[in-house]
């Protein structure tokens, strides 16, 4: 902070903002449910963070603490070119560009006690025979359980968001069978995010899958309704922070396939 004010704050769960600014989309009665302490230790420093850092840590360092500081503020993790981070969830150090044997370009992600959305616009029409294609390696999923309940949804997944705010995410579960498809545990996502597992169980992780889903079909059996007019954005989404778990994924090829011809994505 570079000026003096008022500081304020306040747990993000259970509810959610509605702006920017810190306005709530959900009542304040939300919180009345919650249970728990918040601690918050505030420094201020009289030299560079960085450089106080690494003073403390010539003085002594506890579990490499302030060396993983350290390395987090001389070695920045940014988001891949293209795409960002969802601004009411927060920017994170989940995902990176990173180059694989198999793949030049795809997405690395670790996820650890942790929750990030990743998202690029990528506007396609919906029309029948529309997919999604990408090529993904599950190398540790975040729940060892099915992960359909509030305490363990856990997970690593694709999105496909549309234009009336409705979304389909793909993910690996750990249990629950194939093409199994419902509606997000969280409260504030249910009204508008419908999860499908694309693959399940331990089989396979660690080695590269090619997938593809009609998003039309999946549209109209897992959501229903009124088709939207358009696709708007293609989310990446790392879930570990309910049984603090870590996930580790990487993503690659992605791209929606028409009649008319494809759309790169990655």
């Amino acid at each position: 902070m570079e000026t003096p004010g008022r500081l304020y704050v306040a747990s993000y769960f259970p509810g959610e903002w509605s702006t920017r600014a810190g306005d709530l989309a959900t009542p304040d009665e939300a919180y009345s449910g919650a249970e728990g302490e918040l601690a918050m230790l505030i420094l201020r420093w009289q030299v560079e963070p960085l450089d106080g850092l690494k003073r403390l840590a010539a003085i002594g360092d506890v579990d490499h603490l302030l060396a993983m500081e350290i390395d987090r503020l001389v070695n920045p993790v940014p988001p891949p070119k293209g795409w960002e981070y969802l601004w009411f969830i927060g920017p994170a150090e989940t995902y990176r560009s990173c180059r694989t044997d198999q793949h030049e370009h795809a997405i690395c992600c670790h996820s650890d006690d942790n929750v990030a959305l990743l998202h690029k616009d990528a506007v396609v029409p919906p029309k029948p025979n529309t997919r999604l294609r990408w090529a993904w390696r599950m190398d540790e999923l975040p729940s060892k359980t099915r992960e359909d309940s509030l305490i363990t949804h856990d997970y690593l997944s694709i999105a496909v968001e549309f234009d009336n705010g409705q979304d389909l995410t793909y993910f690996w579960s750990s249990e629950l069978p194939v093409n199994t498809g419902f509606r997000c545990p969280i409260p504030t996502w249910t009204a508008r995010e419908t999860h499908v597992v694309a693959r399940s169980g331990q089989d396979g992780l660690g080695q590269w899958f090619n997938e593809e889903r009609d998003v039309y079909r999946d549209y109209a059996e897992k959501i229903g309704g009124p088709l939207p007019s358009n696709i708007v954005r293609v989310w990446l989404i790392a879930v570990s922070l309910f049984q603090h778990t870590e996930g580790k994924c990487q993503y690659a090829d992605i791209s929606f396939v028409t009649d008319h011809g494809v759309v790169p994505v990655l």
